[in-house]
């Protein structure tokens, strides 16, 4: 997993610093030399989609990404915070696999299209394989994800039966 990360990494900054030498190339010919890059927008795309898409699987995998549960805030259980965090992993586990498959269809229909960009003749199949990309490490994060999850609710149903235990125990001792 570390090396994931690691080459998720590098394609940021690559992609990024990409982005930033196109976007200053055609900046500095269109007001600087009054010249127009042709098709700046297309040799952009890969890089932008590559950026994106791999960005959004880095945050699945920090956990880092914009989620709107308030939920956590007013629940105080531990337990039913779990079950909550849960359920919650599941349904975006769900969701980035059907999202996935849908990608998959989607670059499917892109090869038997042939589609291209109209300047470079890209074939439009790269950046929708960079979607699929970032949509199946979104998918595997999510399991993990949801893994993990499954574990901090094994572990606080046994804290639940310990504590239940010793209250019992307690109960029947001040009885006696």
């Amino acid at each position: 997993m570390n090396t994931l990360v690691k080459v998720q990494k590098g394609i940021m900054i690559i992609s990024s610093i990409l982005i930033l030498i196109g976007l200053f190339l055609s900046v500095c010919l269109r007001y600087v030399l009054k010249m127009d890059l042709f098709g700046i927008e297309e040799l952009l795309l890969i890089p932008i989609f590559l950026l994106y898409f791999i960005g959004a699987a880095q945050g699945s995998y920090e956990k880092s990404h914009i989620t709107a549960d308030i939920i956590d805030s007013y629940i105080k259980s531990q337990k039913i915070r779990a079950w909550n965090r849960l359920v919650t992993s599941l349904v975006t586990l769900i969701v980035c696999l059907v999202i996935s498959f849908w990608n998959t269809q989607y670059l499917v229909w892109s090869f038997s299209n042939g589609g291209t960009t109209p300047g470079y003749q890209i074939p439009l199949y790269i950046p929708h394989g960079t979607v699929l990309l970032g949509f199946s490490l979104m998918s595997l994060y999510s399991f993990v994800d949801f893994l993990h999850q499954i574990g901090i609710v094994r572990d606080e149903m046994k804290k639940g039966k310990a504590n239940n235990r010793l209250k019992t125990n307690a109960e029947s001792k001040s009885t006696i």
